[in-house]
């Protein structure tokens, strides 16, 4: 599931329309590299950032952006084996290439912001060429920016949660409605209302892989044409910022998992084969066979998967019949223009004419700006529902009425709140109606019950709100010791495995053979710190999760049985034993942070703020392979003046030979923050290079 993270990255793939490319001058465009490597991209147009942001993320990390492509076209599993054909079918199964040529034409966009979609190709092309050596798989280039628009289809099917329905249709586990967040991502903001200082604060904080397509790409980008000034994250391939702030404001995404996505039962021709009903007349399926390519070794393995296509969306059939899945993300191809406007925005009025364009199909937005306005909004496309029906189940699929169109409920009726008198916002990808103090937070009656948010809450959504309510009022440092918070609730709240706090409870009487991890369970202080001798705790977390996944459990909430947690606990005793001699061990001699040939100890667990998860190794240790990794602090006194600082924990180049590869891992491990600055006479302060792209 980990190539599921992430969400809204730009890929390639090998549509047929042509593109008429904006020739951009590389000489027009200029690339500063400051000291820790993180490129400063300045351009007269916006053409011209766009193509310097592209050749940068390239220069970093080529291969990247060339795997983000490769899903979209079918053919990363001729790169990546069996993990990319997980993302080609799925690139399938939205019809990402499908639907960008169908919805594509030469009036979609404004000329301008076509343009930008060629200036992007050219200069990946334009890097293609010259570095023929880093490229994957022959035949790929040159792309053109239809490949691009089905980019991003896929990328906005990941952000409405598209996969997790058809997971469950494959697995023939559709009866659960609720997702997790153990990953997670988070962003709260102050004002003055809340800080010592009458500062407003905003902490950046999405979690995604350390590393890899799916990673924050750290970057600033400047245009002379559109204003844009903006320092922040997008992915490999991306055109803008997805996360960031500019001189005026800034924001931080973080998934929601509201009902994004409609599942139906079809009712199927007993005499005729791949007929279903509809309105009491019969319809055929179209047949839609999927066939990759899947390396294994020096193979490729010819693979053929064979779906369908109903006049309610993709079909997958499982032992238990024939489902459709109906979704918007692949309805619309402008979500990228929403970003773009953010990106130019300069006030609270004018961010929200851009979140009013309702092209991103989902996610939580946290908003802060120079003027002390807090915003937070739940974004989705929800399509007009009838209310007698339950869509969170599965929708009977032989009427036409609820084959919803392409109406959907306007901003106005989202859950969203500007400036709480409590003076601060949060988001957890916990329930949107917890989204400041519980005074003010907002009452789920007040929406459609068609929209399906989730109810259950998480850890960090309970922690940040209990940390905020603390203090009467923050100090700088006081806000960022949030986002470094590694400390679980007791009781432990977990949204995506219920009763886990009886692990922390059990009777060793009871359980004699694993009495001496009882004790160090029962005497948990329940902060996840690398000198804490609960290794045992975060195995066994683990191998909980590991099985969910494999029983077709999760994602879903589930409620966890005492044999099932005495089970893992066991198993957690016995790796350690083996693999260390002793059940005191530490989270810090089990859970490493690693790059290249540096190895580290780390904190943070599941679901706690600054959270972690991770992926085990043959010697019974974890490393650290998705959370806390580039997150961004941003101040502005109360005078509107901006500070900003970040790190990012994998440093700027995916390159082992660079020293810019893991020249920031310390000082994330030690909680130290690098100074990032919008002014281009701070900028060269701290330049270690300056050229344009090619040279």
């Amino acid at each position: 599931m980990k190539v599921f993270s992430a969400l809204f990255t730009l890929l390639l793939f090998f549509s047929i329309l042509p593109s008429s490319l904006a020739q951009v001058q590389p000489q027009d465009v200029t690339i500063i590299r400051d000291s820790y490597g993180v490129p400063h991209i300045y351009g007269k147009t916006d053409a011209d950032m766009v193509y310097g942001l592209a050749w940068a993320a390239c220069e970093d990390d080529f291969n990247s952006v060339q795997e983000n492509y490769l899903a979209t076209i079918g053919r990363l599993s001729e790169v990546k084996g069996k993990d990319g054909a997980i993302m080609d079918i799925l690139a399938h199964l939205v019809q990402a290439s499908t639907k960008a040529r169908e919805l594509y034409n030469e009036k979609t966009f404004p000329a301008h912001y076509d343009n930008l979609f060629d200036a992007y190709v050219q200069s990946v092309n334009e890097y293609a060429r010259l570095n023929p050596d880093e490229i994957l798989l022959k035949n790929v280039f040159p792309i053109n920016k239809v490949d691009i628009i089905a980019a991003h289809i896929l990328g906005t099917s990941i952000i409405s949660n598209v996969h997790i329905e058809i997971v469950r249709a494959i697995q023939h586990n559709l009866d659960l409605f609720e997702v997790p967040q153990t990953a997670g991502s988070n962003s709260f903001a102050a004002n003055k209302n809340k800080t010592v200082d009458q500062s407003t604060y905003l902490a950046i904080n999405s979690h995604q892989p350390l590393s890899g397509p799916y990673s924050w790409y750290e970057a600033h980008i400047n245009s002379e044409e559109s204003g844009i000034n903006i320092h922040g994250g997008t992915f490999p391939g991306g055109m803008f910022m997805f996360i960031g702030a500019n001189e005026h404001l800034g924001w931080c995404h973080t998934i929601n998992y509201p009902d994004h996505v409609d599942v139906y039962k079809l009712k199927m021709n007993p005499k005729e084969k791949l007929q279903y009903e509809l309105d009491g007349k019969w319809e055929t399926l179209e047949e839609y066979p999927i066939k990759l390519k899947v390396k294994l070794g020096f193979l490729k393995i010819p693979i053929k998967k064979k779906y369908y296509i109903s006049k309610h969306g993709i079909v997958i059939k499982n032992k238990d019949g024939f489902y459709a899945i109906r979704f918007k993300a692949n309805k619309d191809i402008r979500s990228s223009m929403q970003w773009y406007e953010m990106n130019k925005a300069t006030n609270l009025e004018e961010f929200k004419t851009a979140i009013n364009m309702q092209l991103l199909p989902g996610m939580n937005t946290v908003y802060a700006d120079k003027e002390g306005n807090l915003f937070y909004i739940s974004l989705g496309k929800f399509p007009y529902r009838d209310k007698a029906y339950n869509w969170q189940k599965i929708l009977p699929g032989h009427k036409s009425e609820l084959i919803w169109d392409k109406e959907i409920h306007p901003i106005s009726e989202h859950p969203q709140i500007t400036n709480p008198q409590a003076g601060y916002i949060y988001n957890t990808n916990n329930p949107p109606f917890n989204c400041t103090s519980k005074d003010e937070s907002l009452h789920p009656e007040e929406f459609d019950i068609t929209f399906g948010f989730q109810t259950v809450e998480n850890n960090r959504g309970i922690r940040t709100r209990y940390l905020f309510d603390q203090k009467d009022k923050l100090t700088y440092e006081d806000f960022k010791a949030i986002k470094y918070d590694v400390g679980y609730m007791d009781p432990i709240f977990n949204g995506a495995m219920q009763n886990l706090e009886i692990m922390f409870h059990l009777d060793s009487l009871k359980y004699p053979k694993i009495a001496p991890s009882i004790r160090l369970l029962s005497a948990w202080d329940r902060q996840a710190k690398t000198d804490r001798e609960v290794g045992i705790v975060s195995i066994a977390l683990s191998n909980m999760i590991e099985e969910l996944f494999k029983e077709g459990l999760v994602p879903g909430v589930n409620t966890l049985s005492e044999g099932f947690i005495v089970k893992h606990v066991t198993k957690a005793q016995k790796s350690v034993l083996k693999h260390f001699g002793k059940v005191n061990v530490t989270l810090g001699e089990v859970q490493r942070l690693k790059r290249g040939d540096k190895d580290f100890p780390i904190g943070g667990m599941p679901d706690v703020l600054a959270a972690m998860n991770f992926e085990k190794d043959k010697k019974g240790k974890l490393k650290a392979q998705m959370g806390d990794a580039f997150f961004q602090f941003v101040k502005w006194d109360k005078n509107g003046n901006i500070e900003m600082e970040a790190i990012n924990a994998f440093g700027a180049s995916s390159k082992p030979e660079s020293e810019h590869f893991d020249d920031q891992i310390q000082m994330y491990l030690n909680q130290e923050l690098r100074k990032i600055y919008l002014d281009k006479e701070m900028i060269l302060k701290t330049k270690k290079r300056e050229y344009h792209p090619g040279g």
